[in-house]
């Protein structure tokens, strides 16, 4: 057991959990590489919240999505340089999502069967199709994925429709899985020190890039790792688009805690924000979108907190 609290709770209250494990600090120098074993099964526990706020003529108005997602990894195939072939899997998906206007939010889940409809379901049942999905993601030690086989009937489904926006690559669809997570450089790594990672993704209005700055803060008393990270954004717009975005404002910050005993990452919590002005037809319109999201290994036999 790895001593966490048995409920996620907030992303913040994660994040605190993490800093005050991160009390007193190692200076010693380290490697960090993730470790698999041939027929090893982890899950975690993924919550994603999307907060938008719009000033439409002086009203603000406000949604949220939040999504509760639990995940499989099995080692399926081991090579001598400790690459693993991962088959990744989404057990679980649970969605609650609010409107203006309404009292109830509308919520789903794919253990029950049922189908949402109207713009909601357009979003859950794109989800809904990747439950039970055995994806194939080739992992380095470093945490680089190098390969994802993803069935092409599944693929086929999120390029040739409605759905997710970013969604319709191996690529993207492996971003998802792999959130919370961090690739690691190949080097020892001292206090304090640290590395950059870009990522871009292609979205219908253009193109978003983020540069993530990660940090060594270096070894807890308990004997985790901790690495903080924080992100800048831009935005490239798509020419000819029918209505433009600026980019006000952006940036994010998160924390992760790194197992080297087990060679995972134990609990990661991120958050982000960005400010944008949308224009159209002559008319503008400003929006906030906040991103959080915190993921925990769970234990063998233990039960997500969602349920």
């Amino acid at each position: 057991m790895h001593g966490l609290h048995p409920r996620t709770g907030l992303l913040w209250g994660l994040i605190s959990l993490i800093t005050l494990c991160s009390a007193h600090v190692a200076n010693a120098q380290v490697q960090l590489k993730y470790r698999f074993a041939e027929g090893q099964t982890r899950r975690y526990e993924l919550k994603q919240t999307l907060t938008t706020s719009a000033d439409i003529s002086g009203q603000v108005m406000t949604n949220r999505i939040t999504q509760n997602l639990l995940l499989g990894a099995k080692v399926q195939e081991l090579q001598p340089d400790g690459t693993a072939v991962l088959a990744k899997t989404i057990e679980r998906i649970q969605m609650e999502a609010t409107q203006p206007g309404a009292e109830e939010p509308m919520r789903y889940d794919s253990n029950s069967g049922q189908e949402p409809a109207g713009p909601f379901g357009v979003i859950a049942n794109s989800l809904a199709a990747l439950v039970q999905q055995e994806i194939l993601v080739t992992m380095a030690s470093n945490g680089e994925v190098q390969n994802v086989d993803i069935p092409q009937e599944l693929l086929e489904r999120f390029s040739g429709g409605p759905g997710l926006a970013g969604m319709n690559s191996p690529e993207a669809i492996e971003r998802m899985l792999s959130q919370g997570s961090v690739v690691f450089p190949d080097r020892p790594l001292q206090r304090n020190e640290t590395w950059t990672r870009e990522i871009s993704t292609e979205l219908p209005f253009g193109k978003m890039n983020s540069q993530i700055e990660f940090k060594y803060v270096g070894r807890t008393k308990e004997g985790f790792d901790r690495i903080d990270a924080v992100t800048r954004i831009s935005l490239e717009p798509k020419p000819n688009s029918p209505f433009q975005i600026e980019m006000k404002a952006a940036d994010g910050e998160g924390v992760y805690l790194f197992d080297p005993r087990h060679g995972c990452i134990l609990a990661s919590g991120l958050k982000q924000t960005m400010d944008m002005e949308l224009t159209a037809i002559g008319q503008s319109l400003k929006q906030s979108v906040t991103t959080e999201i915190s993921m925990r290994l769970l234990n063998p036999g233990q039960t997500p907190a969602a349920e």
